[in-house]
Order: structure tokens, then C-alpha cells, then sequence
């Protein structure tokens, strides 16, 4: 389960770098690293749409989720 994705959408980027980019999601300012973003993100290339890994998502705080034990 924690390879389904979450989609985020409305997503502003506050400022990138080489190494991800810190945006605004679901009123939470957080850091994505580069190789985070899964298919179907456009916020990398100027978009407002983020998908994450459910696991990444929770790590970062986005989501209320336990893997199964």
C-alpha cells in the first residue's frame, strides 16, 4: 500500500532548486525532493498538480497514514 499515490492539486511552488522545490500544499508549506514527484505531476514543469507516493505523503505530513504492521 504505500506505493498507491495521492494527488495533490492547487499546488504553488514557493522556491526550487537543483536538489527539489519547497511548495504550498494543502495550506502547509513543505520540501519535495527531485525524484518524489510520480507520473502525472506537472508542478516541476510550471503546473499545480503534485503526486506522491501514500508513504512520502505521510512522512511529509500531508496525510494520516500507518503502514499495516
Amino acid at each position: 500500500m504505500p506505493d498507491q499515490l495521492v494527488i495533490f492539486d492547487h499546488v504553488e511552488v514557493v522556491r526550487r532548486d537543483d536538489f527539489g522545490f519547497r511548495c504550498r500544499v494543502a495550506g502547509r508549506v513543505i520540501w519535495v525532493g527531485c525524484l518524489q514527484p510520480q507520473p502525472g505531476s506537472d508542478v516541476d514543469i510550471g503546473g499545480r498538480r503534485l503526486v506522491l507516493r501514500r508513504a512520502d505523503a505521510a512522512e511529509l505530513g500531508l496525510i494520516d497514514w500507518k503502514p499495516a504492521a
